[in-house]
């Protein structure tokens, strides 16, 4: 089974910064992480490999810098990795994203049986991506998947979706985006890191490489303009009571009557 996992460098939250002309987050020079349920799509991919056979190929794509995520893909025990990077890709919204994701694994020889993907990032948290990649591609897809079976020519998954555990049958080639519950990623050694950092490959894919015009891509091919980003208020500090069981209720019924809750004449009742 050769399977594709699109995974995504993203920022560590305390160093994000806000390009204001483009309303985009500055990935250069900002520490980054994998983003935790790509982490989780890339070890399931591993143990469907180590099951099945094949091969695992992860791509990403962002600034030069997102290197160090394939890189670490690699030493997790990906067989291939390819940065899809070019200024001309900058300030893409999800269409224009999965518009070049999905370009670039059409160009893939031969097209992968299953492809992967985190159900959402934490740094946009949208969960389109993985969707839209299905759609370009025209392939069956299920999202937020919790385990995967293979069979044969589909995949027997189970997801939850509005409070119900749903099995479904989908039909290979497909793309799945998962949820925590699928895996728990692993801990390399050492000199796996090293040595995916001193002799690892990266292919390198660029919008020529893709033969893409610049109008279908980056914030020209967006179909989204970002207004305004801002930072949510922060949370008031919780507060912490003491005393005997009485005070206790006495305090709450208080408190409740001073947020109008409930009120006086009612006695809490």
């Amino acid at each position: 089974m050769n399977i594709a996992v699109c995974i995504k460098q993203v920022p560590d939250a305390p160093g994000i910064r806000i390009d204001k002309e483009r309303m985009s987050i500055i990935r250069d020079g900002v520490e980054s992480i994998i983003n935790p349920l790509d982490a989780v799509a890339l070890e399931a991919a591993l143990a469907l490999k180590k099951k099945e056979g094949g091969k695992v190929i992860v791509l990403t794509m962002g600034p030069p810098q997102s290197e160090e995520a394939l890189r670490e893909a690699l030493a997790a025990g990906a067989n291939e990795a390819v940065l899809i990077t070019d200024p001309r890709f900058a300030g893409a919204d999800t269409l224009a994203t999965s518009h070049t994701l999905a370009r670039a694994i059409s160009l893939m020889a031969p097209f992968p049986d299953l492809i992967l993907c985190g159900r959402q990032s934490i740094d946009s948290d949208t969960g389109h991506v993985g969707p839209q990649i299905a759609e370009e591609l025209d392939l069956p897809q299920a999202c937020g998947v919790m385990e995967i079976h293979p069979e044969g020519g589909s995949v027997m998954v189970r997801q939850v979706s509005d409070g119900f555990l749903n099995t479904l049958r989908v039909s290979l080639p497909a793309l799945l985006t998962v949820s925590h519950e699928l895996s728990v990623p692993r801990y390399f050694p050492f000199g796996d890191i090293e040595r995916a950092f001193s002799t690892g490959k990266i292919a390198r894919w660029g919008l020529d490489d893709l033969r893409l015009e610049e109008r279908e891509v980056g914030f020209e091919g967006s179909a989204t303009k970002v207004l305004r980003l801002y930072r949510p208020p922060p949370k008031q500090r919780g507060e912490v009571a003491t005393g005997s069981t009485q005070e206790l209720v006495e305090r709450i019924i208080h408190r409740l009557e001073s947020l109008s809750i409930i009120d006086e004449e009612s006695g809490g009742e």
